[in-house]
């Protein structure tokens, strides 16, 4: 991966991670910042967590009565009641304001930041909802004659992409894996050189595509946090991923596969992950770990060989994964399986029940039973394991008495569950159930696609189903037995991962 230093090394990089606001460090970033680092560069990061910026810690627990905005939330946004639109975007607004704020706060502190380091090039990760704020720094960049580029999942969707592209300021921006040409990137911007032939590079006005995933991860440097604001996060924890992508890839909703990380499955090597591991230990003086493989089950031999190895070799660390439960007939989650991820300091175990419903199941190509699931949960909690699921509503097949299964099986297994994280079905460009619908003969009759919301990557829709009351009804019943659950107090020994994902 890039091992010989380029001829333009100690270039002043700024990288601004708009995405920080979790309570780790942005994997992402900590690549980036490595790779450059290993070839000479000298790296700042700016976060908004420097300067007292925080945002909504994930899967908290609730405050009684949350439901009822999450009703107006989910409702809203795929309804054609005009008085629950009103409703929805006074939500909106209200965030709005919000990101004013917030947006007001990292620009002053990129201006300051500008002035002191005079950098040479600023890399910027963005999710595509800071379109404004990044609008706003390009433009000080171009002021200053400082190139920018710009990287971030979103722009593996070519609208996005393109529209991204054409900010003032903006020299590039970047779809998919960066990593294998990075330094070389870098140093043409530096140089003047034309960059339009790099795999990932839209520019302005231009058509690009997405860069190739990269076929060894091992070659990859391992991640460096040293810059992120450490003291602004509640606990060390450190965010690791053995493998891009997934197995099954196959569920209907899924970007994630569309995504950098997930076009196909790759995996590092358990030698490689357990170094890694003991190496970032070491450096930041952290026993924790969050695991941020779509789902780790994926390659059985890294799933084992941690549970394996990291008793011995990492003892006291805790971690936290995420699985499928699909029906391969070994999948690595038996009794013994979950027991030895246990006593090897697993803590929290995340998996998708999406629905209660197994006819929605099958049609998300979900590859999942119920069965199956409800044995995963029980054996989870038996062993010790904060269990953390998440559902999906609003699948174009579903129905009311879908949505009463799905309680139902929440409310079955409420003993055995830990936070429950409750999503609205999305169609996202690239996805199965975005070519489903876009097709005549296969497409949902009470679901209907509107424009591409090029802020949030996702095609506006509504679901003529919530105009009915029957559903309404439904929506909100799983979303209150939802809130109970995320009432709900924490194993001890999963708190430290309180509000991470």
């Amino acid at each position: 991966m890039e091992s010989n230093k380029t001829d333009q090394a100690n270039h002043q990089v700024l990288i601004v991670d708009l995405n920080n606001f979790s309570r780790y460090p942005t994997l992402s970033v900590g690549y980036l910042s490595s790779i450059l680092k290993n070839n000479g560069a000298e790296v700042d990061v700016l976060s908004p967590l420097f300067f007292g910026v925080h945002g909504f810690p994930r899967n908290v627990k609730e405050p009684r009565g949350y439901h009822y905005l999450k009703f107006l939330n989910h409702i809203g946004a795929t309804s054609e009641n005009r008085f629950l639109k009103f409703l929805y975007d006074k939500i909106k607004n209200v965030r709005k304001k919000d990101k004013s704020i917030l947006q007001r706060t990292i620009v002053s502190a990129f201006q300051e930041q500008i002035k002191n380091t005079k950098p040479d090039i600023v890399l910027i990760s963005a999710y595509t909802m800071y379109f404004d704020m990044t609008s706003v720094i390009a433009g000080i960049c171009d002021d200053h004659n400082i190139p920018l580029i710009v990287g971030g999942n979103s722009f593996v969707i070519p609208e996005i992409a393109q529209k991204w592209s054409v900010i003032r300021g903006v020299t590039a921006v970047f779809a998919g894996e960066p990593e294998a040409i990075l330094n070389r990137m870098v140093d043409d911007v530096l140089l003047g050189n034309d960059i339009s032939h790099y795999q990932g590079v839209y520019e302005d006005r231009g058509q690009g595509n997405i860069a190739k995933p990269l076929e060894s991860l091992d070659s990859i440097p391992y991640p460096t946090f040293d810059a992120f604001p450490w003291r602004s996060y509640p606990n060390r924890i450190i965010p690791i991923m053995t493998g891009r992508g997934c197995e099954w890839g196959r569920c209907s909703f899924c970007s994630d596969v569309l995504t950098s990380a997930g076009r196909n499955y790759r995996s590092r090597s358990l030698d490689n992950v357990i170094s890694e591991m003991k190496y970032q230990r070491s450096r930041h003086q952290a026993d924790l770990f969050v695991l941020l493989d779509l789902k780790l089950n994926s390659d059985l031999d890294v799933w084992k060989g941690l549970a394996e190895r990291i008793s011995h070799e990492l003892p006291d660390i805790k971690w936290t994964a995420s699985v499928h439960v699909d029906s391969r007939t070994d999948n690595g989650l038996s009794y013994a399986d979950l027991k030895k991820a246990s006593e090897a300091g697993l803590v929290r175990i995340t998996t998708g029940l999406e629905s209660g419903s197994q006819e929605v199941l099958n049609s998300m190509l979900k590859g999942t039973k119920l069965k199956r699931v409800s044995e995963f949960i029980k054996t989870a909690h038996a062993v010790g394991l904060s269990v953390r699921l998440t559902c999906i509503i609003g699948e174009g097949n579903e129905q009311a008495d879908d949505i009463k299964k799905t309680t139902n099986f929440l409310r079955e297994h409420e003993p055995y569950i830990e936070r429950v994280v409750i999503n609205r079905f999305a169609y996202i460009p690239g996805t199965p159930a975005f070519y489903f619908q876009m097709a005549p003969e296969k497409a949902y009759k009470n679901i209907k696609l509107g424009e591409l919301d090029l802020e949030s990557g996702l095609l506006k829709h509504s679901n003529s189903r919530y105009m009915e009351l029957k559903h309404r009804i439904a929506v909100f019943g799983l979303l209150r037995v939802a809130n109970t659950i995320n009432r709900k107090p924490l194993i001890e020994k999963a708190t430290e991962f309180e509000g991470a994902f």
